[in-house]
């Protein structure tokens, strides 16, 4: 742990410490400085490995396809930390009415602000609670309780928490009632997320068409569109066994048939690489659509991927098989 720290020193302050506020908020209670070394150790490791791996195959490709692995590691580290930091905040903003709306009936039942929180941090709630308690036993170990309600904010990258409880701080300075307050605050959050969930509802044809469009559609029209290749590059190989010197141009001079300059096999690698960006782009927008946050598109995108290149190998084959009269 000791080297991985000091792994992890060498890289600027700044990006440590943005390093450690992403941490927290995914809840990976894990010091900055060990991870970034753990994570420099795994980008070290998966390249040689794969190296050796595949170096006695391919030795032209081994080289690119073990620095690719690099990439590719990082962005799996990347998505694994970003679906924990919305995970935490879908958890924490869908118990925050019910959690307010107690909080509330604590004030007006003559609680303070801190003891109220503390009794309405059940365990049904959860995640939430965990994180109050916390917040609490700060405040009993002397930290001011102002400080301490601030620091829940950033263990979480939620707008609706952090908000709330900007607003809670503000009302409480102000020396407004906080019981009204965490009541109308519970209602609002509520209100809109109810409002978030009939959008979505009016936006679900809109959701159909997208998978339509990158599921079936773009494959379907990628594989029609191979074979086609496929069939003229076969028409003119037979025709230039026929005719060497090429197709006679009865004079004109200005007409010049030439052959494709793109091969099916070409053409094939185009379409397998749009076809995963396609599907790719369109789970973010999905996401977007359905939750507002396109990181969500992460859960979705492997099958939507899967189902993509599905349609495209298997509509190939059909189309394959169907002209293969043709060619013959």
């Amino acid at each position: 742990m000791v080297e991985l720290n000091a792994l992890g020193r060498m890289f600027p302050r700044n990006f440590v410490m943005g390093i450690a506020s992403t941490l927290s908020m995914a809840g990976v209670n894990m010091r900055p400085e060990a991870f970034v070394g753990t994570v420099m150790v795994l980008c070290a490791i998966v390249p040689l490995v794969s190296f050796f791996l595949i170096n006695p195959f391919l030795p032209k490709y081994a080289l690119i396809v073990s620095l690719c692995l690099i990439f590719v590691a990082l962005g799996i580290i990347y998505a694994w930390l970003l679906l924990r930091i919305d995970d935490r905040r879908n958890k924490v903003e869908n118990i925050l009415p019910e959690f307010l709306q107690l909080a509330s009936a604590n004030v007006r039942a003559g609680m303070p602000i801190d003891r109220a929180l503390w009794f309405a941090a059940r365990p049904e709630f959860g995640l939430l609670s965990q994180e109050v308690e916390m917040v609490t036993k700060r405040t009993f170990s002397g930290e001011p309780f102002m400080d301490a309600i601030k620091r829940l904010g950033t263990r979480f990258q939620s707008k609706t928490l952090e908000r709330t409880i900007n607003l809670l701080v503000e009302g409480m300075s102000a020396g407004g009632e906080v019981a009204a307050l965490l009541e109308k605050t519970g209602q609002d959050i509520r209100n809109l997320q109810l409002l978030h969930k009939e959008i979505s509802g009016m936006m679900l044809m809109y959701v159909i068409f997208i998978i339509f469009a990158s599921v079936v559609g773009a494959p379907l029209l990628y594989a029609l569109s191979n074979q086609l290749i496929n069939i003229t590059n076969v028409i003119w190989d037979r025709v230039l066994e026929q005719n060497p010197e090429g197709l006679p141009t009865g004079g004109m001079m200005f007409l010049s048939p030439q052959p494709p300059g793109i091969t099916s096999s070409d053409f094939f690698a185009f379409s397998l690489l749009s076809t995963i960006i396609t599907t790719a782009i369109a789970s973010l927008i999905i996401a977007v659509i359905q939750t507002g946050n396109s990181a969500n598109g992460l859960r979705i995108m492997p099958f939507i991927m899967a189902a993509g290149l599905s349609i495209f190998f298997m509509t190939n084959w059909i189309f394959s098989t169907v002209f293969a009269g043709i060619l013959t």
